[in-house]
């Protein structure tokens, strides 16, 4: 297959805005989470939230803009814009607008003015409706804001695939460009925390609460009892590997093998499945590192670990593995943050720990890095799972190659 690499990258974060911001949030152990201010938590028996601050969408959007848009969709655009600046390329110059395309991964993005709007219908009726609200009520509205403020004529589309949905994204983007639809490809994730989503979360009993160790994101530790909703956006650029050693570009990394699977009970044996699948060159694959999908909750958490252990037999407890959403909490396209992650953790040798991992579970028998290690680091297992039955896995490579 023709290797696929990634150019580019641009993150807005809990941790951090900006690359090297938001890498030194991680290396430090910066923990996103804090009490919510922004609505009322009071009905719920979560408290926190894992919020970008300090995010200021002038400095990359005009004024008459910003009040057309929602957050998410100035999250998207601000990331976007930070992407192709790292990469070196401008749409319309470097490459035709028609050979460039985006696609992003979305979850619930556009709820605060579906609310917004929805709700002026109910009180004040039809007549008196905010038109600039409606653009930006559906999911796609993120990715379709950015196209046009970067001037993106190509293959322009939305991904929703529960809490894969940034995997889900890179994998379409992938295809894109193999199939020669595009030369470039904008891709990764974009969350929003509204209070709706919030709410939900909340009444599923899905999110973490104070039950004596303090709210806070715990994967694989025994104490865990549930994730902390977080927002902000993940960017990167795809190209074909020879078209970026062509324009003589950084290649941060390239992306080896990407498997997606499905599936319900039992899940620990459907997450080793789509790993095996990715892990297509068997024993000849050193893996150096996994970015877990463990987010602090406690079945997911188990069948990741279960899952590794199946796919990797031996080898999973020797394997170093960190979970970045100990951090940056869980968000349904939060994979974009995490794959920026990796990229940096690959350039730079250092892999970041994985915060509150204080009672390890011995259901979770992996080997968790508690304290940030200095590392040479060539290949990521980079693992995404959805326990409503989505799995995803991506191998990727630092550009010297797989050891």
């Amino acid at each position: 297959m023709e290797a696929v690499a990634i150019t580019g990258m641009g993150v807005i974060t809990p941790v951090g805005i900006g690359k090297e911001a938001f890498w030194q949030g991680l290396i430090e152990g910066r923990d996103g989470i804090e009490e919510i201010t922004t609505f009322d938590t009071q009905p719920f028996r979560s408290k926190k939230g894992a919020l970008v601050r300090g995010f200021n969408p002038k400095e990359f959007i005009s004024p008459l803009q910003i009040r057309r848009l929602d957050r998410a969709s100035q999250f998207a655009i601000a990331a976007a814009m930070m992407a192709l600046a790292d990469t070196g390329l401008t749409i319309g110059e470097d490459i035709p607008a028609e050979r460039a395309g985006i696609i992003l991964g979305s979850g619930f993005c556009g709820l605060v003015n579906s609310e917004a709007f929805h709700r002026g219908q109910v009180l004040r009726g039809p007549a008196d409706l905010n038109p600039i609200l409606f653009p930006n009520t559906v999911p796609n509205a993120a990715a379709s804001n950015a196209s046009i403020a970067l001037g993106i004529k190509g293959p322009n589309s939305t991904v929703v695939q529960s809490f894969c949905t940034a995997e889900a994204a890179l994998m379409f983007a992938c295809q894109q460009l193999l199939a020669r639809r595009a030369d470039c490809m904008i891709t990764g994730g974009v969350d929003e925390l509204s209070p709706i989503l919030y709410r939900g979360f909340n009444e599923l009993r899905l999110t973490a609460w104070d039950a004596g160790n303090g709210e806070r994101s715990a994967p694989y530790d025994r104490t865990r009892n549930g994730f902390i909703p977080g927002e902000g956006a993940g960017v990167i650029v795809l190209e074909r590997e020879q078209d970026a050693v062509r324009r003589e570009t950084h290649i941060y990394a390239k992306i080896h093998s990407i498997a997606a699977a499905g599936g319900a009970d039992p899940v620990g044996e459907n997450v080793a499945r789509v790993i095996a699948t990715v892990l297509q060159k068997g024993e000849r694959v050193t893996i150096d590192l996994i970015d877990g999908a463990g987010n602090s909750s406690p079945r997911l958490d188990a069948a990741e670990a279960e899952g590794l252990r199946l796919a990797l037999v031996a080898r999973s407890a020797g394997i170093p593995i960190t979970s970045l959403k100990s951090m940056t909490g869980e968000g349904i396209a939060s994979g974009g943050i995490r794959i920026a992650a990796d990229l940096l953790i690959m350039e730079r040798g250092v892999i970041p720990p994985t915060i509150n991992y204080v009672d390890p579970d011995p259901r979770c028998d992996l080997n968790v890095i508690r304290e940030r290690r200095t590392v040479p680091v060539k290949t990521i297992l980079h693992t995404g799972i959805s326990l409503d039955g989505t799995y995803m896995a991506i191998l990727l490579e630092r550009n010297d190659g797989v050891s």
